[in-house]
């Protein structure tokens, strides 16, 4: 298969291998190989699929946190199958290469102690470990949990799992990484003030989270955490400082500090937080544009569509 180097440098087992992905789903879900290979083909097509899925059978309603949303965490799969495409997508690899380049410019790699909140499947902490880091990882999902160990092994890294939070010091870590998880949660600048605890003077938050992102591949985003979308003042009211980060806030870095962070290049996120403003009245052109970006390469499509059975549904449907 082609697919682009500065993707593949960022994949880890079993991202690089469909065969060795479909194993390794099927093994912590217990579903059969045909419904897994048509899971994974649904959700390469449309990152989302499979949430959207779970979702409209569990009569969830879209966007409001309920005890309803907190069940469907807990039971639906259908987030092993978007974690595990959003890892392989050329947008989620280009986040981590960039982070590594961050913390390898600053000199924030060899013994570093790093927090990964919510990590899920367990890339971004595999990816980290690599780099040197001393890295624990928090994931509330067990399911997640199982297919992150495996990850671990595979790639023979030391990663310490917490599970449960209320295990973590204050001021632990020099950097915490959390991913696409604040839009999900119903109140983010608690966690954020966690956060905050959490970290030693002058660490460093890298966050990524598109809380404009509403729409119907995505019914688990909050629609009250819409007004968080460019706004730094959840961060800057817990002491956290906007440092450096992508245009598209994809992602950005924050610092714990009472002055000026030490390291600061803020062009492309000033820039950016005004578009991403505009996302709270306006997020359908946003998630329009992010949506796009989160594409898969077609070269896992093509792979999965060779492997599919003939009788498959999923595989006679065209990819949108």
């Amino acid at each position: 298969m082609s697919v682009a180097s500065v993707v593949f440098d960022q994949l880890f087992a079993p991202l690089k291998s469909n065969e060795q992905l479909i194993e390794a789903i099927g093994k912590v879900t217990g579903e059969p190989r045909h419904i897994v290979i048509d899971r994974l083909l649904s959700e390469h097509r449309a990152i989302g699929f499979n949430v959207r899925q779970d979702a409209l059978a569990a009569s969830l309603v879209p966007y409001i946190w309920s005890d309803e949303l907190t069940e469907f965490y807990r039971t639906t799969r259908s987030f092993i199958y978007e974690t595990a495409v959003w890892n392989r997508s050329p947008l989620k690899c280009g986040m981590r290469s960039w982070i590594g380049s961050f913390l390898r410019k600053h000199g924030l790699t060899s013994g570093l102690r790093v927090l990964t909140y919510g990590d899920g499947l367990g890339f971004d902490s595999t990816f980290l470990a690599s780099l040197g880091c001393r890295v624990t990882y928090f994931e509330p999902s067990e399911e997640c949990s199982r297919f992150a160990a495996d990850v671990f092994a595979a790639n023979q890294v030391e990663i310490e799992h917490v599970a449960d939070p209320k295990q973590l010091g204050r001021e632990s870590f020099d950097v915490i990484v959390c991913l696409d998880v604040l839009e999900h949660v119903p109140a983010p600048p608690t966690t954020v003030r966690q956060f905050s605890e959490w970290l030693k003077p002058e660490g460093y938050l890298i966050t990524h989270s598109p809380f404009f992102y509403i729409e119907p591949y995505h019914p688990t985003h909050l629609k009250t955490n819409m007004k968080y979308s460019g706004c730094d003042r959840m961060f800057r009211e817990n002491g956290l400082k906007l440092a450096d980060g992508k245009f598209f806030w994809d992602p950005i870095v924050l610092q714990k500090c009472d002055g000026t962070p030490t390291k600061r290049n803020r062009t492309a996120v000033e820039a950016g937080r005004w578009l991403l403003r505009l996302g709270r009245w306006h997020p359908n052109i946003h998630s329009w544009i992010a949506r796009k970006l989160s594409r898969s390469e077609k070269c896992w499509i093509h792979d999965l569509e060779s492997l599919c059975s003939p009788s498959s549904e999923t595989c006679s449907i065209q990819e949108a």
